[in-house]
């Protein structure tokens, strides 16, 4: 009998031996998604029941090996997964937009969406895209009728070693901070805020530039963890005292429903970050149907040279003859203009501004609960009832443009208010800029009302920074890498004035070169009308003539922190700039491969003068095979159009 027993005890402590042996020995489930070309690959890992991924160029990792998982209050997708499925699809889309650094834009990837299920049977899809410059992924909830409040996104990023351009996640969410020139990856940002995005690293032979896109009112717009020990960056929720503490931190939707994109734009050189559409391609299709409507330009804009001007139409009213003199389709009206004014009232600048053929875009703060500031108009852009009416009232008046601020935020309630306003503001055929706000997300291709967004140390910065003056040169080589890259960028550039305790270390035809070298749906002239009127009459050709919407875009070289020498074309023109962000003279010898369709181009070039403040010019012939040359002084720049 006992013998008996200790044989079943035996068979059975085997058995249990076998089991978890098996177990362990379970084999790992991989799969991989290639970019088209097949340079890029990006592998999942199922092991344990944990997930991960990584990033291969040419078969080398550029992401480590990172953790993958996202909990809610009920559910844990981190841990106990099996596999259940697996989709794949190709991506082939066509499509045009009014802003960006294209017109036509041709988005080509492979896709798999692969659907594991927890222990409690609850699923999770993670969806792999690969482009040729990049990859992508979101988590996507495919069950009915669930509701979940997400708390915790496992989410990595191992980056190798390398140096890093990046932002400290400021206390308002509005991306105003300054930018990190190539520190160490791993370094911890200076408190708990963390990092914003986007990323850029540059490792020994590849830059990466990690952000996200296609962020919805069912999320919060995400950033980076505070501590990144050893190269890996961890996802963060928004801060708690975000809108004044009001609104959850953490997303609440029910399912079917998917996070955003997180993106990895890779490349052997910064040009391909620099010329990526990976923020737009990822973003939902145009969700407004028609909108020949759209129509970016350029816009004169008092506020800059005369704070006060937003309350004095006599004052407002050069502003727009300085959009009717300059050929600028529009001219912005900036904070507290429904308040007491002088010189009339908003409505005779209404129509003055008709009578001048000059468009109009009105200042509004986003108001509500969630900020504290004070200029007016405030919380009729919070409000759907009062939105709604004042976009009629507007559409009424001819007025064609908004710009919204002070958002504050990167909760979900503020992400719910930046689309609802997009999407009310098209129904009256408004377009829309944003500023104090959060950076793109990929929102000008769902919604192409929006022109532009600030979440950038721009140059209302020279009214209140001896630090940003002086390093501004440095600064707007690192935009290009940057925050340009995830979409159209309200600096407000090319100001030729100083303050009086704040001046320019840039020269003149720094400024001049930031029309082209920065891209943007509604490009803001910031400087005074007896600025740009007192230029040389070539250099207000050149402002009259500039685009800001563009058919093509070309990178030639540079990196951020040093310089930057791009081309941008408008139907048969080419518009040529360059910048440089350090303080020594450079001298280039430039090839323009992409003008070699045409044995010639004819125009004019501008050049550092003899000093900052100096700009010159001269006419000249760019033949075909000919290799352009050019100086640009400490900080300086310079800018040419060459035309058939």
């Amino acid at each position: 009998m006992f013998q008996h027993l200790r044989k079943i005890a035996l068979t059975s402590v085997t058995g249990l031996a076998l089991l978890l042996s098996a177990h362990a020995q379970e084999p790992v489930k991989e799969w991989k998604v290639y970019s088209p070309d097949h340079s890029l690959q990006i592998n999942l890992e199922l092991k344990d029941g944990n997930l991960s991924y990584k990033v291969q160029h040419s078969g080398a990792d550029i992401i480590g090996q990172s953790k993958l998982g996202i909990e809610s209050t009920t559910e844990k997708f981190s841990n106990g997964l099996s596999f259940v499925n697996e989709q794949k699809r190709k991506i082939n889309e066509i499509y045009t937009l009014p802003t960006g650094k294209y017109h036509v834009y041709h988005a080509t990837a492979n896709q798999a969406s692969i659907t594991f299920a927890n222990s409690n049977k609850s699923n999770i899809t993670v969806e792999l895209r690969a482009f040729n410059d990049g990859v992508a992924f979101r988590y996507r909830f495919p069950d009915s009728a669930k509701t979940y409040t997400l708390i915790k996104e496992l989410t990595e990023f191992t980056i190798p070693q390398a140096s890093a351009w990046m932002m400290q996640q400021d206390t308002e969410s509005s991306y105003e901070g300054v930018f990190q020139n190539g520190i160490p990856s791993g370094t911890a940002s200076k408190d708990s805020s963390g990092w914003a995005f986007p990323a850029l690293f540059h490792t020994k032979d590849h830059w990466l530039y990690v952000s996200e896109s296609n962020t919805t009112g069912d999320n919060a717009a995400m950033h980076l963890q505070q501590n990144c020990d050893n190269g890996v960056y961890k996802m963060a929720f928004p801060k708690t005292n975000e809108s004044l503490g009001k609104g959850s931190a953490y997303p609440v939707t029910k399912t079917p429903f998917a996070t955003a994109w997180r993106l990895i734009i890779a490349g052997k050189d910064p040009g391909v970050i620099m010329q990526s559409n990976m923020v737009s391609h990822l973003a939902a299709p145009n969700a407004l149907g028609d909108i020949s409507w759209v129509q970016p330009g350029r816009s004169s804009w008092s506020w800059w040279s005369d704070h006060a001007s937003s309350r004095n139409i006599t004052t407002l009213k050069r502003f727009v003859d300085l959009s009717a003199k300059m050929k600028w389709e529009y001219s912005l009206v900036d904070a507290n203009w429904n308040m007491p004014t002088t010189g009339g009232k908003i409505e005779d600048l209404v129509q003055y501004a008709k009578q001048k053929k000059v468009k109009l875009t009105l200042w509004y703060n986003s108001g509500g609960p969630y900020n504290n500031v004070t200029e007016q108009p405030r919380d009729v852009m919070f409000n759907p009832e009062s939105r709604k009416q004042e976009l009629k009232k507007l559409h009424d008046w001819g007025v064609k443009a908004i710009k919204v601020d002070f958002f504050n935020s990167d909760k979900q309630n503020t992400m719910q208010l930046y689309q609802d306003i997009l999407k009310d503001a098209a129904k009256e055929e408004i377009m829309v800029i944003f500023h104090g706000c959060t950076m793109p997300r990929g929102w000008a291709r769902t919604y192409p009302n929006l022109l532009a967004m600030e979440a950038v140390r721009g140059a209302e910065n020279y009214g209140w920074s001896t630090e940003f003056a002086m390093d501004a040169a440095q600064y707007n080589t690192i935009f290009v890498f940057t925050r340009n890259v995830a979409g159209s960028m309200d600096y407000t550039p090319v100001t030729f004035s100083d303050y009086k305790d704040f001046p320019h270390t840039t020269t003149n035809t720094h400024e001049l070169a930031l029309s082209v070298v920065f891209e943007s749906g509604m490009l803001h002239f910031a400087d005074s009308d007896s600025s740009y009127l007192s230029q040389d009459a070539s250099v207000k050709a050149f402002l009259s003539d500039v685009p800001n919407s563009w058919d093509d875009t070309k990178y030639i070289q540079g990196e951020p922190g040093k310089e930057v020498i791009l081309a941008r074309r408008k139907g048969k023109n080419w518009y040529i700039a360059g910048i440089n962000g350090e303080n020594k003279s450079k001298n280039y010898t430039i090839e323009l491969p992409f003008l070699y369709s045409r044995n010639a181009f004819h125009g004019t070039i501008y050049t550092d003068g003899n000093t900052p403040r100096e700009i010159k010019h001269r006419d000249i012939v760019q033949e075909k095979g000919n290799k352009l040359t050019v100086s640009m002084m400490p900080k300086g720049g310079f800018v040419m159009v060459l035309k058939p």
